[in-house]
């Protein structure tokens, strides 16, 4: 299949119609088109209406100069390479005409061979450029496509390393969970009686959160919660201390039956007047013990003073062994 043939178009501006006629002649080929203008007039709309590769314009008009045709039409269509063609030696129209950097300034007697060959070598000269130009923006946008492919794979690949690294993170952390849950556990296998129990959920809790205070509950043959134990570093608080604090809490864990904590200070009111000077800074963490769901049959309640909060931390820990202690205080019963 042939391949198509890219025609050029020029545009001849000449107030002589011999001498146009002569240059369609001259011009005229198979890949180049030639359109005539007698005076700037038409050419300017010409070039508005068709864009013209080239532009061949005699240096005076009927209406204007060829350099005023120049211009217009660089103001219309945009820059378009041009050949002036003067009769007139005038230094004044050549320095003018010269300003405009035409292709080739020719004067009259017109050698049309050499505009010919002028002619030809500019239109392959802005087909070669043209195809630099397409060539180097397929480059270009096949750059921009390699570029956004490597940020593609280099932000998948941060994604995918990320999405591992906290999968790994993750793990890591299940896996110490239970390795915590499994200490505990191995704890509470000499635990005898409830004291045992909550000593060693005490003392567990003490080595991996830090000095505080508690007091265990478990459910009597009413099913109340009764204090069962006070626990604290360097000493417990007293029963009747504990008695007041615990007693509002109770209501609160039946409630709310899982693990919490809760600002003393912002529910002051919660508490017996008695003690609510006392309870100012303090934090509690509660920590129901429930061995199967819908049962709770005790409840440990831990507290820090001095506006020393529980952490996160501090409650998935408290999460996390108090299944274990539940069963335990079940196992004793």
């Amino acid at each position: 299949m042939p391949m198509s043939v890219q025609v050029a178009r020029v545009l001849v501006v000449d107030d002589e119609p011999q001498l146009r006629e002569l240059l369609v002649d001259v011009l005229a080929a198979d890949d180049v088109q030639v359109e005539t203008a007698a005076n700037g007039h038409q050419a300017i709309d010409l070039a508005r209406r068709c864009r013209p590769d080239l532009l061949v314009t005699d240096m005076l008009l009927g209406d204007c100069t060829g350099l005023d045709v120049i211009d217009q039409i660089h103001s219309a269509v945009g820059d378009i390479p041009a050949v002036v063609i003067t009769g007139h030696s005038d230094p004044r129209y050549l320095t003018e005409a010269s300003r405009r950097r035409p292709v080739e300034l020719m004067t009259k007697p017109l050698d049309v061979e050499r505009l010919r060959a002028t002619i030809r070598q500019e239109l392959h000269r802005r087909r070669e450029a043209e195809k630099t130009q397409r060539r180097t923006r397929r480059l270009r946008a096949l750059a921009r496509k390699t570029n956004i492919a490597r940020k593609d794979a280099h932000r998948q690949l941060d994604t995918t390393c990320s999405d591992l690294t906290e999968a790994y993170r993750t793990l890591s952390g299940q896996l110490a969970f239970q390795q915590v849950l499994l200490d505990y556990q191995r704890q509470l296998l000499g635990a005898k009686t409830d004291d045992d129990t909550f000593g060693t959920l005490f003392r567990f809790f003490v080595q991996r959160s830090g000095p505080l205070f508690g007091v265990a509950m478990v459910c009597d043959q009413n099913a109340e919660l009764r204090i069962a134990g006070r626990f604290g570093v360097p000493n417990p608080d007293g029963e009747a201390f504990c008695e007041a604090l615990t007693s509002p809490l109770v209501d609160i864990a039946l409630a709310n039956p899982q693990v919490s904590t809760l600002d003393a200070t912002d529910e002051a009111d919660l508490f017996d007047p008695t003690i609510r000077k006392y309870v100012v800074g303090l934090n509690v963490l509660l920590v129901p013990l429930i061995p199967a769901p819908g049962e709770m049959i005790g409840l440990v309640v831990l507290y820090r003073k001095g506006e020393q909060p529980f952490t996160d931390g501090d409650a998935a820990l408290a999460e996390l062994i108090s299944g274990p202690t539940a069963t335990a205080v079940r196992r004793n019963d």
